[in-house]
C-alpha cells in the first residue's frame, strides 16, 4: 500500500520516465488534463507534481505552451572548485560548449581584446560560445574567448566552428603554461548576454576573466566568461603554508 502522497508518486513516474528517455530533452510533457486522466488524479494534485519537476530542474513551464522537459536528471549546481591549472583544465569535462560565432575583431573592441594588443600587432579572434552542463539545456555560461594570433593556419581554424574550440584547447595546453591571471566579480546582465543566457536583463551573473600566459611569459589567451548565478558556484580551499 502506498504511502506517499499522490503528487510524490506522481512526481516519482515522471522524473523516472523523463530519466529513461520516455521524455526526452526539449519534448513536451502531456497537458495538466491529459496527465490528470493518464493517472487519475486532481488538477490540483498534477499541479504540484508538475511544480516539484519544475523546482528540481527537470522541467520548464511556459503560459499556454505546456512544461518542456530541460534535464534528465534532478538539478545540481555546478560547483567549480580550482586549486591549479590542472584543475582548471579538467573542470571542462563536466560541461559541453557549443561556438555561436567565430569572428576577427579590431583589439580595441572591449577591455578583454584589447589586451591582446600587448602581443603587438597581431590580430585578435575572438570565439562566442555557451558552456552547457552535461544532460542538461539550460546555459551555464557565455564565454568569450579572445585569441593573440600567430600564424594564418592558426586564424584559419579559430575563424571555423567545428575546429575553433579544438584550437583554443591547444592553445592554452597546460604544459606549455607558465600561469594563469583570472579576476572574479559579479556583474548584472546587459540585455544580449541575457537573452542568450535565457534570463532577464539586469540578473546578477558571475564574471571571471582569465588571462593565460606561456612559458615565456606572453599572452595566449583571454577568456571572459559570465555564469547565470542560479547554476554556479566557485568554491576554493586555503591551506597554511
Amino acid at each position: 500500500m502506498a504511502t506517499e502522497p499522490y503528487y510524490k508518486q506522481m512526481y516519482n513516474q515522471l522524473s523516472r520516465s523523463i530519466r529513461e528517455g520516455r521524455y526526452a530533452l526539449a519534448a513536451n510533457l502531456p497537458t495538466e488534463r491529459q496527465l490528470c486522466d493518464s493517472f487519475g488524479v486532481s488538477r490540483h494534485t498534477a499541479r504540484e507534481a508538475l511544480r516539484q519537476l519544475e523546482q528540481n530542474g527537470l522541467i520548464k513551464r511556459r503560459q499556454g505552451s505546456g512544461s518542456v522537459v530541460i534535464a534528465t536528471e534532478p538539478s545540481v549546481r555546478y560547483e567549480q572548485s580550482i586549486q591549479s591549472i590542472d584543475d582548471l583544465m579538467q573542470q571542462g569535462s563536466a560541461s559541453r560548449l557549443q561556438v555561436l560565432v567565430c569572428e576577427e575583431i579590431p583589439s580595441q573592441t572591449n577591455p578583454f581584446s584589447s589586451q591582446t594588443g600587448l602581443m603587438g600587432k597581431a590580430s585578435c579572434i575572438r570565439v562566442r560560445s555557451i558552456r552547457y552542463l552535461r544532460n542538461d539545456v539550460r546555459p551555464l555560461a557565455l564565454v568569450d574567448v579572445y585569441v593573440a594570433v600567430r600564424t594564418k593556419a592558426q586564424a584559419k581554424r579559430l575563424l571555423n566552428p567545428d575546429t575553433a574550440a579544438r584550437e583554443i584547447v591547444a592553445t592554452v595546453d597546460p604544459a606549455k603554461l607558465d600561469r594563469i591571471e583570472q579576476a572574479l566579480s559579479a556583474v548584472n546582465l546587459e540585455e544580449d548576454a541575457a537573452k542568450l543566457l535565457h534570463v532577464k536583463a539586469a540578473d546578477a551573473a558571475f564574471q571571471t576573466v582569465r588571462r593565460y600566459f606561456d612559458a615565456t611569459g606572453k599572452l595566449l589567451v583571454v577568456a571572459h566568461s559570465l555564469y547565470q548565478s542560479q547554476l554556479f558556484t566557485y568554491t576554493s580551499t586555503l591551506r597554511r603554508q
